[in-house]
């Protein structure tokens, strides 16, 4: 064997691939060169309100994340990192100095938000980051992202799938997509990017799985805050059944090649709310038909649920069609956004005060998803099972009904005039002194006065006890006793309430 041979074919070898290697890193670097001046360091102080009493502030925390350089001199991250925000500083090149930022625009619903930074030495020598127009639907990309320590980190993942699906603020179907990755600590804004430019957010993570927020979503939040009034994105207006039995089809008199899904309740609000009737058959949505399991064959996204359709438009209006007693129809439905009055159990509650009452050491408030969500990420398996249901089942008021807000007892002020009734937390209220109590106004209003010398409180059926009486007597002088022993403050006007 000719050893020196060898040796040179070998060296050849070795020579090849640290070009080769050589060359990659170069093209990392250069893409790196360009993510790292588009991507800002975030560090948000923050205090938000104990769920359970809802006057006090829990201790001052902060948390650190990222936001895109945007074009329009703005910044875009998710509505979770700002959230109750005391104080914003961004940091660019992970380097000293910090520069305050604002909020311009934050939309809980698509879990994101728009900065501004008014100091103008701090957009010098950033670029901004292009916003892809069309998803990226398989294959591997770029996490780029910076820490506290001042390092500037990348790795990669791959794409798993892509779905129709709410954000953890909201009811709104939008498309997110769902990848792995090896990089550990996510779910503070870090940047996906492919060839350069951002596919999507990163708003979650678990374990080494991760979900994001896609990049035409990005870039259509960031085209709607340049409109003179933002709109925002747009909610399903109706609750709607698949039509894929055999039994169910034959039951609403569909032959086989009929497509659509049948309407099965009628929301306050929202897109199709005043236009679509109960047992609608809906076979198209713009311009997608919707398959009996509701489905939709999209040109990006491939097979989606349809509400995503509702968002594909900036429109006041999208074209539906529909099979109505029989004959089908075309309508025009109004794209519309639920508003807190449409909830009877009103999603997000941030940046503004929570409305309450204290009685008779009872801590009372609106049940809120935010207050669900004060059981952790894992709150729909440890947050109280009959408030979990109410939320799954009636968290959106139906059409014709009248507005209501669910009242509960989220704490109780240990006192005698509440002896034996300390395990009520989470108690629904229904009815008090025998009016029904449909928020926390018709409460205050049911209390002014005992009846018969007592006040009587009646809870949701399922719970310990059923109903809680005071004296009418005492109870002021207890009020002010419980108030001046646990610093309970007067509640905010519920104008202000946060929404």
């Amino acid at each position: 064997m000719n050893h020196s041979r060898v040796g040179r074919c070998a060296l050849r070898v070795a020579l090849t691939l640290a070009a080769l290697w050589a060359g990659g890193a170069a093209t990392a670097l250069a893409q790196q060169g360009a993510e790292h001046l588009g991507i800002v360091s975030l560090r948000v102080t923050y205090q938000p309100l104990d769920a359970a009493t809802p006057w006090k502030q829990r201790s001052e925390q902060s948390l650190r994340g990222n936001a895109i350089v945007v074009s329009g001199g703005m910044l875009l991250t998710t509505a979770d990192m700002v959230k109750n925000a005391a104080l914003i500083e961004v940091r660019k090149l992970g380097r000293y100095p910090d520069y305050e930022a604002a909020l311009v625009l934050v939309d809980f619903e698509l879990d994101l938000a728009l900065l501004s930074v008014a100091d103008p030495d701090f957009w010098n020598g950033l670029v901004p980051l292009d916003l892809s127009t069309e998803p990226l639907t398989f294959g591997r990309f770029v996490i780029s992202r910076w820490r506290s320590n001042g390092r500037f980190e990348q790795a990669t993942g791959e794409v798993v799938d892509l779905r129709a699906t709410a954000t953890r603020f909201g009811s709104m179907e939008l498309p997110i997509m769902r990848a792995t990755t090896n990089m550990a600590g996510l779910g503070w804004a870090e940047v996906m990017t492919y060839n350069g430019e951002v596919v999507g957010l990163i708003t979650s993570h678990n374990n080494n799985e991760i979900q994001a927020t896609m990049s035409p979503v990005l870039a259509q939040f960031v085209a709607a805050s340049a409109r003179q009034s933002y709109q925002g994105f747009a909610h399903r207006g109706f609750a709607w059944q698949r039509l894929n039995h055999p039994a169910l089809r034959a039951y609403y008199s569909l032959d086989e090649g009929t497509p659509g899904v049948v309407v099965k309740k009628i929301y306050s609000g929202g897109t199709g709310s005043a236009e679509l009737k109960e047992g609608d058959i809906l076979m198209q949505l713009g311009p997608y038909e919707i398959d009996p399991e509701g489905m939709i064959g999209h040109p990006l996204y491939g097979a989606m649920l349809f509400p995503l359709a509702i968002n594909e438009t900036s429109d006041d209006t999208i074209p539906a069609k529909v099979r109505r007693g029989g004959k089908d129809m075309a309508l025009q439905l109004n794209r519309r956004r639920l508003e807190r009055e449409d909830y009877r159990i009103p999603t997000y509650a941030y940046d503004a005060p929570i409305d309450y009452a204290v009685f008779g050491g009872l801590v009372l408030q609106e049940l809120t998803l935010t207050y669900l969500q004060a059981w952790g990420d894992a709150w729909q398996e440890h947050a109280p099972r009959r408030l979990v249901i109410e939320y799954a089942l009636r968290a959106v008021r139906e059409g014709g009904s009248d507005p209501e807000h669910e009242v509960i007892v989220s704490r109780v002020l240990p006192d005698a005039s509440n002896l034996g009734y300390q395990n009520l937390e989470s108690a629904v209220v229904t009815r008090a002194n025998g009016k029904p109590v449909h928020s926390l106004n018709d409460l205050r209003e049911a209390l002014r006065e005992p009846r018969d010398g007592f006040h009587v409180i009646e809870l949701l059926p399922g719970q310990e006890r059923r109903k809680l009486v005071f004296e009418g007597a005492g109870i002021a002088e207890a009020n002010r006793r419980i108030a001046e022993r646990y610093d309970v403050p007067a509640p905010p006007d519920p104008s202000a309430a946060r929404r």
